[in-house]
């Protein structure tokens, strides 16, 4: 077995050694594409799985720090770093997804969608789902995955699956009433900017569209012409002011004389 340094060195000079003709064929650039991208989802997966075994070993807690932290320090966007250690919790109980991930057929993106699409399906059970009923719906995921589906698709298509579950069950919440479903991710992109992603049951959605929608009223131009900003960007600015009413009200109610009693 190689150690790490004859493994990056190995790793790092054959991809550093790849060059392409100017006057390279469609046909083999198609192919040398799909080869690149083969070896991307195996290094993908090989990154997850060393994620994994960084947490284990409690590399990041010696010096401070999260595993999320540490890769992030590392060079990793923030987004892949979650990813990869999600991954790496996932696929301990996923055998057939990870050997497809080894070998590269399934890209770290199509991975992780299984990843939480079974993850979904397991909250919306009432039961632990046993280990033949989640091979069954890694096999579902991973057809769709092979069919073409995106990894948008395939978090629909376990959303899917786990609504028969719940339909199947007495008295289970509908998705739209579930709770416990209710996500909200952020992280920051390659540029910088925050990228917000959340997934609420209807009531929680109804009470920040109402609240969106009240601040985001298309209001006049000081020279009286119409309001000259974009709905995304009336509905982003909104999303500060009711950030702003909420700092403002957590400062009122610190500096608050403490109520007496009796």
């Amino acid at each position: 077995m190689r150690t790490a340094g004859e493994l990056t060195t190995t790793v790092t000079d054959a991809v550093g050694e790849l060059r392409f003709d100017a006057d390279l064929g469609a046909r083999d650039a198609v192919e040398a594409m799909r080869e690149l991208l083969t070896a991307r989802s195996q290094i993908d997966h090989r990154a997850a799985v060393l994620a994994g075994i960084l947490d284990r070993l409690g590399v990041a807690r010696d010096h401070g720090r999260s595993t999320r932290e540490l890769l992030i320090v590392m060079g990793l966007a923030p987004s892949t770093a979650q990813r990869f250690i999600r991954v790496a919790a996932g696929l301990e109980l996923l055998p057939t997804l990870d050997a497809h991930a080894a070998d590269g057929a399934v890209s770290g993106e199509h991975t992780d969608a299984i990843v939480r699409g079974i993850n979904h399906i397991a909250t919306r059970s009432p039961e632990p789902i046993d280990p033949t009923l989640r091979h069954n719906h890694v096999t579902d995921l991973l057809g769709h995955h092979f069919s073409g589906a995106t990894p948008a698709e395939i978090m629909d298509r376990a959303r899917t699956l786990g609504n028969q579950i719940a339909a199947a069950t007495p008295d289970a919440l509908p998705a739209a009433e579930d709770r416990v479903l209710n996500t909200l991710d952020h992280g920051t992109a390659d540029d910088g900017r925050l990228r917000v992603r959340a997934d609420l049951d209807a009531e929680v959605g109804e009470k920040f569209r109402a609240a969106i929608e009240e601040l985001a009223t298309p209001r006049p131009e000081p020279d009286g012409s119409p309001d000259a900003r974009s709905t995304p960007r009336r509905q982003a600015d909104a999303l500060e002011a009711l950030l702003d009413i909420a700092a403002r009200g957590a400062g009122d109610a610190a500096s608050a004389p403490a109520s007496r009693c009796c």
